[in-house]
């Protein structure tokens, strides 16, 4: 992982027209941008409801700078925090490699972090390379669930990543059951959805289904100015609609 670059020529015209944090504050929330995941760790650590850290946002397992990853914070009035979300990025030749090795879950040293992954993503996908941005950790608290609050915070965190990076591509990989729910194929809204890992997974110590969910950076800026099209109709291979869900951006380790 590298430096991310700040794209701040296309800011303008890739933001939607929408005032910024206009939903937060119909919800009495403010939204702030925090770049100490220590903060995150502790607090999803010991939110009510939470499944834990994904190891990828976790400062003890991986490299987590300002220039490349932040999260965001939904306060309420009284300052606490009513929901979050991370993101960081990745620089690679090929996501392929990153998912192999299980870099993309964690970079320093876990427990269950030991060998390669057999992978079995379809041949005919094409290279996803570059500065990969990477959502995950997402949470809402038990008395602001029921509102939509999901769907802005992700669009909120995709606003703010594209402002502040070039980025190539957006990925995340998830249990193949979440990505089989239609509502959260809905709500993610990723671009395609291939299958990726069917196997002993050393970080759950298991056999899972694994998915790979990725989208380019047009889609990316259609979705948020709310022109989605049709997943899979490029005929690059994906299975059509198909998203990740609330659980895939918490915990990879149970």
């Amino acid at each position: 992982m590298s430096t991310a670059v700040a794209r701040t020529e296309e800011r303008t015209e890739e933001r939607p027209p929408e005032r910024e944090g206009e939903w937060a504050e119909a919800l009495g929330l403010t939204l702030v941008p925090k770049s100490d995941f220590t903060e995150f760790l502790g607090h999803l650590g010991s939110a009510a409801d939470a499944d834990g850290v994904n190891p990828a946002f976790d400062p003890r397992h991986s490299l987590l700078s300002p220039d490349t990853s932040f999260w965001i914070a939904a306060e309420d009035r009284d300052g606490r925090i009513a929901s979050c979300i991370a993101y960081r990025t990745f620089r690679t030749l090929d996501v392929r490699e990153l998912i192999r090795t299980m870099r993309v879950f964690c970079e320093g040293p876990c427990d269950q972090h030991s060998g390669t992954l057999d992978l079995v993503l379809p041949e005919e996908m094409p290279r996803v390379s570059g500065l990969l941005g990477f959502p995950g950790g997402l949470w809402v608290r038990g008395d602001f669930r029921g509102n939509g609050l999901s769907e802005h915070m992700l669009r909120a965190v995709r606003k703010e990543a594209l402002g502040r990076y070039s980025l190539d591509w957006e990925v995340a990989v998830s249990f193949k059951k979440i990505t089989d729910s239609p509502s959260l194929r809905s709500l993610y809204d990723f671009e395609y959805v291939v299958p990726c890992f069917d196997g002993f997974f050393p970080l759950t110590r298991r056999v899972e289904r694994m998915a790979l969910q990725y989208s380019s950076r047009a889609h990316l800026v259609r979705s948020l100015a709310g022109r989605r099209r049709a997943s899979g109709a490029s005929g690059v291979p994906g299975v059509p609609g198909e998203n990740g869900g609330e659980r895939f951006m918490a915990r990879v380790t149970r």
